[in-house]
């Protein structure tokens, strides 16, 4: 089920970099991403309703909500679509492969699940080098395209930094609750940014961009976020996270499917070199198996008297 789940997140997550580039025809970054999880709430609310899921928030529930509303649902998102109004949306998925590298230095340094050993250090490096060959071009950079990288790179960020905080609190917190308080406070954001950064006048309503909007609401948000969420708690955070590294395949190959974006030769060494990196840096064994339950910090220091961590 584990199995089905992951390769089911990596074909939807590889689909929708096109998506979104599509969905941008017509239609401003943050008003595509707020109509999208409007939606996308307006779904998965009527899923909570129909099982009668009780609206009751333990302390590490609330973390969570806030975690997946500002640091997912607005800041990632917004970061991204913005991101892609300005680079090819394959080399948006691209640089969204470095989450795991992020993930895997949050879980040593952060939450300390995971030791970052020397393999891992030497994989971190490596994956750097990728994104650095990636940021090379022998001509002019413009100051338009760099933005949009670093915006990809903090999307990254800010969904690494979600992962971890998810993975720390989110044991016992409900699914289907967490994906609906999550995006209501994500979608209430992003239309705020948008009513103060960005002008109505602007926006154009095609077949295209409309039927990219459903496709991301409903099978890119509610269908690919519920078997997320669902993996969270089966998996390790940075296994988990594994998933972009074939996205950004996927997505490359969607994008010169269907938006005919060029592929150079120097970008397939890049996404080699990353992907290299990445895999080195945290392939574990077992990527689909449970966690193995192992005796928390806070265990170990409730022995010495000291409350939890």
């Amino acid at each position: 089920m584990n199995a089905i789940l992951y390769a089911a997140l990596c074909l939807i997550w590889g689909s929708t970099w096109v998506a979104i580039k599509i969905g941008l025809d017509g239609v401003p970054p943050f008003l595509g991403a707020g109509l999208r999880f409007l939606l996308s709430t307006a779904i998965v609310g009527m899923v909570v309703a129909a099982r009668a899921t009780p609206l009751r928030l333990t302390r590490d529930d609330r973390i969570c909500v806030l975690s997946a509303g500002l640091l997912l649902f607005w800041l990632d998102y917004a970061a991204v679509y913005w991101a892609e109004q300005r680079i090819a949306s394959g080399l948006t998925a691209v640089l969204f492969s470095t989450m795991p590298l992020i993930t895997a230095l949050l879980s040593a340094y952060w939450t300390r699940t995971e030791q970052l050993q020397p393999r891992k250090l030497t994989g971190i490096v490596v994956g750097v080098a990728g994104t650095v060959l990636l940021f090379w071009r022998p001509d002019h950079v413009g100051l338009d395209a760099i933005a949009g990288m670093g915006a990809a790179l903090l999307g990254a960020a800010c969904a690494a930094i979600n992962l971890v905080t998810v993975k720390k609190h989110g044991q016992h917190t409900n699914v289907w609750l967490l994906n609906f308080l999550g995006m209501a406070i994500g979608t209430v954001c992003l239309i705020a940014t948008s009513a103060v950064m960005e002008s109505r006048s602007t926006v154009t309503w095609t077949r295209s961009n409309v039927l990219a909007l459903v496709y991301l609401a409903v099978v890119g948000s509610v269908v690919a976020f519920s078997a997320y969420y669902y993996l969270v708690k089966q998996m390790e955070a940075t296994a988990l996270s594994l998933t972009t590294l074939i996205i950004p395949i996927v997505a490359l190959a969607f994008g010169r499917a269907f938006l005919h974006e060029t592929v150079t030769g120097t970008a397939i060494l890049a996404v080699a070199v990353i992907l290299a990196g990445v895999a080195l840096a945290i392939t574990p064994a077992g990527i689909f198996s449970r966690r193995r339950r192992v005796t928390p910090p806070s265990a170990v220091l409730r022995a010495d008297g000291r409350g939890p961590c």
